[in-house]
């Protein structure tokens, strides 16, 4: 019953209708404006965390790319555990994918450049290209002086006994 009292009483003084328009204000302008402000927050936090972790390919690329002698496959995982770590320490938890894909970026937008670390890549590769071939043809040349000397190397068809005198024996 006391209830019902204070509610006869604020609606006797207005006050009641106040609370009601404010509660209604509420759900309609103010608080779709506060959800807009968050998501906008948000947003903004975003695209500063996908900057961030452009930089972050960028640098992992540029500084693995003068490790000639890993291969590609290496580098990127590389990269791609370097940015996550340096990501995770910022306090920024980020798809796994979403950092493959800025370490491809910045990869993409690396060798569209004349690098540097790109030529002497390409000099690495041609020198281990040339040792690879060089070490491929003498395992061949080895093997086919092992089939000529196999192929020298017969039994040879010696009697047991001789019919002719030796030297030394007694005429």
């Amino acid at each position: 019953m006391n209830i019902t009292k204070i509610i006869q009483l604020l609606s006797d003084t207005g006050i009641l209708g106040i609370v009601i328009f404010l509660f209604v204000a509420w759900f309609n302008r103010i608080n779709p404006a506060v959800k807009t402000k968050i998501a906008s927050n948000k947003s903004a936090n975003q695209r500063e965390v996908l900057g961030l972790l452009d930089n972050l390919a960028s640098n992992a690329v540029h500084l693995l790319s003068a490790s000639y002698e890993m291969p590609g496959d290496e580098k990127r995982e590389k990269a791609v555990a370097d940015v996550t770590s340096q990501l995770n320490g910022l306090g920024h938890n980020v798809d796994p994918a979403i950092i493959s894909a800025a370490i491809e970026k910045a990869y993409q937008l690396m060798t569209t450049q004349n690098t540097v670390a790109q030529a002497k890549q390409a000099q690495f590769d041609e020198g281990q290209a040339a040792a690879e071939q060089a070490f491929a043809d003498k395992e061949v040349q080895l093997t086919e002086q092992k089939a000529k000397a196999d192929a020298v190397v017969a039994t040879l068809n010696v009697p047991a006994t001789t019919q002719a005198p030796t030297e030394g024996d007694a005429k």
